[in-house]
């Protein structure tokens, strides 16, 4: 079976996933952007064409007509390599709808023809404004998008460019149970529907985690310690974080905070911190990405949040039996922890809230390490690259019979 992924750039856990799955028979092959796509995240690191079990093709992203990105070459990539499955996420499912040389060439292969999405910020169909009301959209800048009637316009358009779209897919695939629901209501069929979850390298992070627990304590040991990782962008909502340090201070003193990762917040942040007076307690590792690095820093601390958007840093921190406290994030954060079990959730943008459930953790430390343990037992035996993988193939499977 051949699948064909149409991406703007492969971030390394999606090299991961694509890897595991070629590694059980699947021929892929990997279609990206030329060069850094303009739908990438600020700072999103991608992989490039080498030390890969599939094959990925580069070729020129150019802006539709309607704004939307897509690959005017598409069509003689699928004319060259004939896949038995296309997997197109959001916006180039577009085309694959709309083009007539891409649907003649999809018909005259009889090409399944699958949608990949998270889905993020996406409504039920027909909910557009109860949804949006409920939940604001907002960029990465912590502009708020979902306001004005020009925003409602363009959104019921593509509320139908969606349903159009899915009534003629073969299938979809969603990160999140809440994607399940969310599909269907476009005009597929529930059963074409497949949640895969979503993973980052678990194998690596597991893999070095034995060493990293025989090694020395990259840091003095702290059972205060919070970590964050993820790109310091503002709706990451890091700042949220920082301010619920300055209230966790005042009953543990001894409380920090720990940062990996990079972006255009991060002066901003360091500055926070320093006029609050606590920048002592907060420490800015920077970027890491070496599994080994990461798993040091995650074996280190005792407690991860996500204040803002995020999702597969949570799975690392789960592979290191720390407890979760997170808020809203893009859906999948509700697959993997269970409130009070393996995790806490707290009121979106609170701090007080955000300051309470880390309080929680630090007060009970037999809480917190059974909540660590039932965190690694999602990742061990639920969600994972080896589970997540499968799921794609038998999705495949299914598809494509």
């Amino acid at each position: 079976m051949k699948v064909l992924f149409v991406f703007s750039g492969l971030p390394p856990y999606m090299d991961a996933l694509l890897n595991k799955i070629s590694e059980k028979g699947v021929d892929l092959i990997a279609v990206v952007a030329a060069g850094k796509s303009a739908l990438l995240g600020k700072g999103v690191k991608v992989v490039e064409a080498n030390n890969t079990n599939y094959k990925i093709l580069e070729t020129k992203e150019k802006i539709s007509l309607l704004g939307k990105n897509y690959f005017p070459e598409l069509y003689k990539i699928i004319e060259n390599e004939k896949p038995n499955i296309i997997v197109a996420g959001w916006p180039y499912f577009l085309a694959l709808s709309f083009q007539p040389k891409l649907r003649k060439i999809i018909k005259r292969y009889n090409i399944k023809f699958v949608i990949r999405e998270i889905p993020f910020q996406t409504p039920q169909y027909g909910k557009l404004k109860s949804y949006f009301k409920e939940n604001p959209m907002y960029d990465e800048d912590m502009n708020l998008l979902s306001k004005g009637l020009g925003f409602y316009i363009r959104q019921w358009l593509l509320m139908q460019l969606r349903r159009y779209c899915y009534k003629h897919a073969d299938g979809s695939l969603v990160y999140s149970s809440i994607g399940s629901e969310i599909i269907p209501t476009y005009g597929i069929a529930k059963e074409k529907v497949f949640v895969t979850y979503n993973s980052g390298d678990s194998e690596s992070l597991i893999k070095e985690k034995t060493k990293v627990m025989s090694s020395p304590l990259i840091l003095p040991e702290n059972p205060f310690r919070i970590i964050h990782i993820g790109r310091l962008v503002k709706w990451k909502r890091v700042d949220l974080l920082i301010d619920a340090l300055l209230l966790i201070l005042n009953k543990y003193p001894q409380a920090e905070l720990l940062i990996l990762g990079d972006g255009p917040e991060r002066n901003n942040l360091e500055h926070k911190a320093r006029a609050l007076g606590i920048e002592k307690n907060v420490m800015f590792v920077g970027s890491i990405y070496k599994p080994a690095e990461i798993g040091a820093y995650l074996y280190a601390s005792s407690v991860y949040v996500l204040a803002g958007m995020g999702g597969l840093s949570i799975n690392d921190a789960m592979t290191y039996e720390l407890p979760v406290i997170c808020s809203v994030c893009d859906g999948t954060e509700v697959d993997l922890i269970e409130d009070g079990i393996s995790g806490f959730f707290f009121k979106e943008n609170d701090k007080s809230s955000l300051a309470n459930k880390i309080s929680k953790l630090f007060s009970d430390s037999e809480k917190r390490i059974s909540m660590g343990k039932a965190s690694f037992d999602v990742i061990e035996n639920k969600i994972n690259l080896d589970t997540v993988s499968s799921r794609y193939i038998e999705a495949f499977k299914n598809i494509n019979s």
